[in-house]
């Protein structure tokens, strides 16, 4: 169970992952527990649900943001996670936003790490509250997992992704699994999907008839195409050729499941994921 002793949160996405290594290290040197999802989130769990409470828990949040993820901010009013800070605003929750590249103008309130890191530290450091300073600095913050994997599969396929969540705990990596969260693309939601496809490590298509048939499995794989996520394709149960894969390597699961997992270990080796 996360810890809800006095610390702070930031999120941020994968193209951030450096700067709010070093914006973390800096702050737990100055007396402040920052933590990042990497940091905190075991191998092996639901990434959207142990993130949420990991933020619920938190007592103030840093959003790291640049101009292109900035353009997004709709993303931001409408997800589970910035819920919380907007129906709970009247709390001692704090919410700052750090942009590392001072190229535009936010509407939100802002420290810019733009121009000058250390006068952007300053300012921050200004900003957070004092009863959530330690009385001594903290040592750097420890991964304890790789990141996530977005799994893309039917309901149906649920049996076999309970053994490939738990193959990924054994590779240090948790999973972002829409149909375990309540998969949902009214109000919007789609932006949330899309930044979780960017931000995974990788997205696993678990392929069988009923992935086929989904409305949303095609677009998920095509999606993480388009932005590069590296992708896996598993197939489960034997299928029709779908023009979505067509001439796309995949591992098949559905005659010897032990090599499968063997062979999808290998290729993760191979693309440096573990």
């Amino acid at each position: 169970m996360i810890s809800p002793t006095r610390y702070v949160f930031i999120r941020d996405n994968k193209a951030h992952s450096e700067f709010s290594e070093r914006l973390a290290n800096d702050l737990r040197q100055s007396f402040i527990d920052a933590r990042r999802a990497v940091g905190s989130l075991r191998p092996g769990s639901e990434w959207a649900k142990e993130s949420l409470a990991l933020l619920e828990q938190a007592d103030a949040t840093i959003f790291v943001l640049d101009e292109q993820f900035g353009l997004n901010l709709a993303f931001w009013a409408v997800s589970n996670e910035n819920t919380f800070f907007v129906t709970e605003s009247t709390t001692n929750i704090n919410s700052i936003t750090v942009v590392v590249s001072a190229d535009r103008t936010f509407e939100q309130p802002l420290i810019s790490f733009g121009i000058d890191y250390d006068q952007g530290l300053a300012q921050l450091l200004a900003l957070i509250p004092k009863k959530l300073r330690h009385n001594q600095p903290l040592a750097p913050e420890k991964p304890v997992s790789r990141g996530y994997v977005f799994i893309s599969y039917a309901e149906e396929d649920t049996a076999f992704v309970t053994k490939l969540s738990e193959f990924l705990k054994t590779r240090s990596y948790g999973y972002w699994d829409y149909q375990d969260s309540e998969r949902d693309y009214h109000n919007f939601l789609f932006l949330e999907l899309e930044e979780v496809i960017k931000n995974a490590a990788a997205t696993i298509s678990v392929m069988s008839p009923d992935w086929k048939r989904s409305k949303w499995a095609a677009k998920e794989f095509l999606y993480s195409e388009e932005v590069k996520t590296p992708i896996f394709l598993l197939k489960v149960q034997e299928m029709e050729p779908t023009l979505v894969t067509v001439g796309i390597p995949y591992i098949d699961f559905t005659r010897d499941e032990p090599k499968g997992f063997e062979k999808l270990d290998n290729e993760l080796r191979r693309k440096g994921l573990i």
